[in-house]
């Protein structure tokens, strides 16, 4: 009695089709991975401009009892820049929360130090740190601003250097947000020679109104 089974050639080519459709999955699966990598940073980099906007007109510790606006102007303005840090750090129960502050600016309880980033040879700081720059904005009034040039960072320069003598109701501030990694040795003073050679992350406008 004869027996009925698949031919040698039969096998060769069911093998072959299987394996140019795993090929052509695992092709597909590059481009998936990286789109999903995009959505998560853009996802993060939402989070963060949330953060730091909500942080300029909400927090109450940047000026307790006194002019958020002065407080935020004189720190931009003293400088021709200010600096923000956001980061997620593991506080003492080992419980991670998220931290923002400006560097020395403004009022010590709106501040984040080297404290909140290591302590020792422990790093606290969990997850990437992200370095947001403030400087004036070319969309205040050009009359009340010099112009250093656009090869220059920061480029704009406020005339006034107090808030009173500053007339408009609201202040205008580019934020150039970088991204960094934890370390033993992380500088929270922000670069601006090594800054102005690195491509940010996301830049964007923001405004804070008398």
């Amino acid at each position: 009695m004869s027996r009925k089974g698949f031919s040698l050639i039969e096998v060769v080519l069911a093998i072959g089709i299987f394996l140019v459709t795993v090929l052509a999955l695992v092709g597909l699966l590059g481009p998936t991975l990286r789109s999903i990598d995009e959505v998560e940073k853009t996802d993060e980099v939402a989070s963060i401009v949330n953060t730091i906007n909500a942080f300029l007109q909400n927090s109450y510790d940047i000026a307790p009892g006194a002019s958020k606006f002065d407080a935020i102007y004189n720190a931009v303005v003293s400088q021709d820049h200010a600096t923000l840090l956001v980061f997620r750090a593991y506080d003492n129960n080992d419980l991670i929360s998220l931290k923002i502050g400006f560097v020395a600016e403004t009022n010590a309880a709106a501040q984040v130090s080297v404290a909140d980033i290591y302590s020792g040879s422990n790093m606290l700081a969990a997850g990437t740190i992200y370095r947001a720059v403030l400087t004036p904005s070319s969309v205040n009034p050009t009359a009340e601003m010099t112009d250093a040039g656009v090869e220059n960072f920061p480029r704009y320069k406020m005339k006034a250097s107090t808030p009173a003598a500053y007339p408009e109701g609201s202040f205008a501030m580019e934020v150039r947000i970088f991204a960094e990694d934890p370390s033993l040795n992380f500088k929270v003073e922000s670069n601006l020679n090594t800054l102005s050679t690195e491509e940010p992350i996301f830049t964007y406008n923001t405004a804070i109104v008398r």
